[in-house]
């Protein structure tokens, strides 16, 4: 087969500004530190390499004694609510901990056995210095919105919406950190979830202006399943789909089943909520280069710290630049985005927390798809090429913006009240043409292909309010949670379909030109929701007993304006959840809970009516397990989920494609995740996943099959390890990730071929060069490194690509 060369891409001078005055500026800074005095020779023995975040002080100070092997001890009531300082850079021990106290009030010490300890810095009354107070215990938790030293991540607020520990969650909850996703090298969510268990982040291939993801083996393209700062990210029912970019996110939360009881509308398979960078109280500066395949350059931004003397305020912001081209000829992506963020915290009971974000996205990748002949299936002239493009570069566009601001309200009443409130303006707008293939004809190499284009908004707004009360009846304690939703959001679109010139595979001709159809479809859908829940988490002992419940009052209203009808649709729900969760002393907790789940449909059906919501059930029983004094977290469940008012055809309508809301789909599995630190400097998360899928009612072919595109098993396993020594500086990582098999159709007729593919990593700390580059890194991520050749599918004719071999190369500096 011919193929045609991808034009050259146009110089993205925006870019290629911002990296040169990034650059200058990197390198002033790098001049000036420079000037400083060089260790002696007995310091620089005892020099080592660190790159520590922004973090809660008690987390660094951890950090910092469990990689060096040096002794450090610190009192909690002393360090608590404090945030230590970045620590990037050549240092001792000693003196890493005293840059990650800079700016806290405390100072550190060695004791006459050679222990580091923290105390308050002496304060001088005259010619009197007060005594010093001498510490010994360990350091404080994480907090759970905040960074993640390592990979194991301790606590969380998406199952529950509070504060709890991962290891008293009687859900399943999995939690990828920034340190694995920049190790990683994950440049969107579904990349970043390549390693969890029970998560299916391929089933689009090497697609990037949407992340769409599978659950459990339950999931669909429409599904909304994601959420920001635990507020959900609205859609509309065509292509304006949210997608936040990983440089912006501390956390990617997966949290697995039933996810309406406190988060109302919610898919059965579950939900995942990205925590957003946050204002950082100390100097956090850094800036980064990548150059990567397919001509991609990028340049990203963060930077945050106090904005007053006594830290009331402080700031963050976040920002990026990127243009590439694609693994497909004549397609190509760009996106700029800043995202500032502000706190006020005028005492230790209140703090408001603002986010802005404005994210523009002018071209959008590859979206077209390739016929299942030539792919997974034979084909008599061999193999498309992997590059091969079934559109028109003269009807190829996608421009998308979407911009949104909001805030976070705490506020202790007292030692038992608090109040949190979240609200979160969106706007989307997108302006989308494209043409695509359905199918080959009976010879073959005759693609017929289609011509569509679509305009949508979107406005919406979301506040959710709880309060939280920490209570006691007699040896019981409770951790009430009630709380208000309000949702509104208000999508419009107008779309037009139509036909399109065929195209041969064997010599594509993308000069026909292409008669923009007209339009042919214009909804106007508004809907409204109203949710009240309550949620009480109790512990006795080692026992803990989570029950909720929640009502939705649910409006939707449609108009087509083409069609000038209307139809409106009141929705009341009762969904609820229990779970019974034990931890033992040695470190085990099992657990058992059942959920309910509810997810309003944002289609019609031929005749105009809308569909009634999807509803389900979930049972899981599991088990956790976290070594006391360990950094580790071992996650072992069982599942049993059904998913009903489930879309199939009506055989008694004389209407093409009509579907009726009969159909039953049952999902069962057996998901495993591991992630530990077994010796300093290594890190290491692996996954197990045995799902069994079936659609239990319906009225087509696929009845008793398999869903389409799940895989019968999938196994992955990535580790990391900091070298010392003579390659003392560098990190070597590297990782497998294997899928079984699946199906392309209902039927199950079409086999998508399981595969294997391997990944890896290098980064290496430029201050092993030279002093004046120890805020520097240079790391080199590779994706499937032997090019493993594999496909992704979602129906017959439906298929993709995954993605190739590809390399990211990132030059970061901090200061």
């Amino acid at each position: 087969m011919t193929r045609k060369h991808r034009p050259s891409a146009r110089r993205p001078r925006l870019l290629h500004c911002a990296i040169a005055v990034s650059l200058a500026l990197a390198s002033l800074t790098a001049a000036a530190q420079n000037a400083a005095p060089a260790p002696t020779a007995a310091e620089a023995a005892a020099l080592r390499a660190w790159d520590l975040p922004v973090a809660p002080l008690a987390d660094t100070l951890a950090r910092i004694a469990r990689d060096s092997g040096q002794r450090l001890s610190a009192d909690p009531a002393l360090i608590a609510g404090k945030t230590a300082a970045p620590v990037r850079g050549r240092y001792s021990p000693t003196d890493a901990a005293r840059q990650a106290l800079a700016g806290t009030g405390l100072e550190l010490i060695v004791t006459e056995s050679g222990t580091l300890s923290v105390r308050p810095a002496p304060v001088r009354k005259g010619d009197a210095t007060l005594a010093a107070v001498t510490v010994t215990a360990q350091a404080m938790q994480e907090q759970a919105t905040g960074p993640v030293l390592g990979y194991v991540a301790k606590r969380s607020m998406t199952a529950m919406k509070t504060d709890t520990p991962i290891i008293e969650t009687p859900m399943s909850i999995n939690i990828v950190t920034r340190e694995q996703m920049d190790s990683q090298g994950a440049q969107q969510v579904v990349q970043a979830l390549r390693y969890t268990p029970g998560v299916a982040a391929d089933i689009r291939g090497n697609i990037s202006r949407f992340d769409q993801i599978a659950f459990r083996g339950i999931g669909f393209a429409l599904d909304s399943f994601h959420y920001l700062d635990g507020l959900r990210l609205p859609r509309g029912a065509s292509y304006l789909i949210p997608q936040i970019d990983t440089h912006n996110v501390e956390r990617v939360e997966v949290f697995k089943g039933p996810a309406s009881l406190l988060y109302g509308q919610a898919p059965l398979g579950g939900i995942v909520n990205l925590v957003s960078k946050r204002p950082a109280e100390e100097p956090l500066h850094e800036v980064s280069v990548s150059l990567g395949s397919h001509q991609r350059r990028q340049i990203t931004w963060d930077s945050g710290g106090a904005l007053d003397e006594d830290g009331t305020l402080s700031y963050r912001l976040t920002a990026l630049a990127r243009k590439a081209n694609t693994s497909v000829q004549m397609t190509e992506e760009e996106r700029f985005y800043i995202a500032p963020s502000i706190a006020y915290k005028p005492d230790a009971d209140t703090s408001l927390t603002v986010f802005g974000l404005y994210q523009h996205d002018p071209t959008g990748g590859f979206y077209g798809t390739l016929p299942s002949s030539g792919t997974i299936l034979p084909n008599p002239y061999g193999k498309l090429p992997p590059d091969f493009f079934d559109g028109s570069p003269d009807f190829n566009a996608f421009d998308r913006t979407q911009a949104s601001i909001g805030y976070e309200l705490k506020h202790r009443f007292n030692e038992r009240w608090s109040l949190t409130q979240n609200m979160r303006y969106w706007r989307m707008d997108l302006d989308q043409s494209q043409v695509g293939q359905s199918g080959l004809q009976a010879d073959y190499r005759t693609l017929s292909r289609y011509a569509l284009w679509s305009r949508e908004k979107m406005n919406a707004v979301n506040i959710d309010s709880h309060l939280q009360g920490d209570l006691q009846t007699g040896p019981l304690a409770h951790k009430l949670l009630i709380g208000l939703d309000l949702q509104r959001d208000r999508w419009t679109q107008t779309q037009g379909f139509g036909a399109a010139p065929t195209l041969d595979i064997l010599t594509p001709d993308y000069g026909q030109a292409i008669m923009r159809p007209a339009a042919s479809t214009s909804p106007d859908r508004t809907q409204r929701l109203i949710g009240l829940y309550v949620q009480d988490q109790i512990k006795w002992g080692g026992w803990g007993l989570t029950l909720g419940s929640r009502f939705d009052r649910v409006n939707i209203e449609n108009n087509n304006r083409l069609a000038s009808t209307r139809t409106d649709q009141d929705i009341s729900k009762l969904t609820w959840r229990a779970a019974l969760m034990h931890n033992f002393d040695n470190g085990f907790a099992p657990y058992a809970s059942y959920a309910t789940s509810f997810d309003p449909s944002v289609t019609v059906n031929p005749y105009g009516d809308p569909f009634k919501p999807t509803t389900g059930r979930q049972y899981e029983v599991g088990l956790k397990y976290q070594p006391q004094g360990t950094d580790a977290l071992f996650t072992l469940s069982a599942f049993d989920l059904v998913q009903q008012n489930v879309l199939t055809s009506d055989p008694q309508s004389p209407l093409p494609n009509a579907r009726v809301q009969t159909g039953e789909v049952t999902s069962r599995g057996l998901e495993f995740e591991a992630r530990f630190s077994p010796v300093k400097g290594l890190n290491v998360v692996g996954g197990l996943a045995a799902i069994n899928p079936k659609v239990t009612r319906s009225n087509g072919t696929d009845l008793g099959k398999r869903t389409v595109s799940v895989a019968h098993g999938t196994a992955s396993l990535w580790a990391d390890y900091r070298l010392g020594g003579a390659l003392a500086g560098l990190t070597v990582g590297g990782g497998v990730r294997v899928s079984g098999s699946a199906y392309a159709d209902a039927a199950n007729t079409q086999k998508i071929p399981g595969y294997g593919v391997a990944d890896a990593m290098l980064r290496y700390e430029l201050g092993r060069i030279s002093p004046s580059l120890r805020s520097a890194t240079l790391a080199l991520n590779l994706n499937n490194i032997f090019d493993k050749a594999y496909f992704t599918c979602n129906a017959a004719n439906f298929c993709n690509y995954g993605q190739g071999r590809t390399f990211l190369a990132t030059l970061k500096y901090g200061w």
